[in-house]
């Protein structure tokens, strides 16, 4: 599948079969993840790859989390790098968007892969923080949620290339 294809198939997964993913397959996607680009090349994020009953723990505090994936994906920022590195722009807006776009990079790998995703925001960070026993300086900023999809959801509509874009100088 080309690369036009995977994004146009990628969407936002809530609702999985009740089978495993392979450690192999989600090597894949961390692996795609460390390809994402990072502001001034800092790359103060990690992961932490969950199932089993912390997976469920972290469920009861995150609202967002539908369709029980048998995987999460915990992308976290260790906030003292990305302002040591960074400088509070580091630590406030580059290290949040170094793991959105990890996370795209998660889920675009998953599509090509069959497998479903959903990227969250909406969960407890303290919670996930104390359930996965992190220190202070390490903040849960999003879940991707993996698994294999019941079905894909339909494409919303989408605007037009002319509704989005002002061309300047060409």
């Amino acid at each position: 599948m080309d690369l036009f294809e995977v994004i146009k198939k990628r969407r936002s997964v809530r609702s999985f079969k009740k089978e495993e993913v392979s450690q192999n397959k989600i090597r894949k996607l961390v692996e795609s993840a460390i390809w994402a680009p990072s502001g001034s090349n800092i790359y103060a994020w990690g992961i932490k790859v969950v199932r089993g009953k912390l997976a469920e723990k972290i469920k009861k505090f995150s609202p967002g989390l539908y369709g029980d994936p048998p995987v999460l994906m915990v992308i976290c920022v260790d906030k003292k790098i990305a302002l040591e590195e960074g400088g509070e722009m580091g630590r406030e807006i580059l290290s949040f968007m170094d793991v959105a776009i990890a996370a795209q990079n998660i889920c675009l790998q998953a599509t090509e892969i069959e497998l479903g995703t959903c990227i969250v925001r909406s969960f407890n960070q303290k919670a996930v923080q104390k359930i996965l026993g992190l220190s202070e300086k390490i903040v849960p900023e999003l879940i991707v949620s993996v698994g294999i999809p019941e079905n894909f959801p339909q494409t919303p509509p989408k605007k037009e290339v002319e509704e989005v874009v002002e061309w300047i100088g060409w």
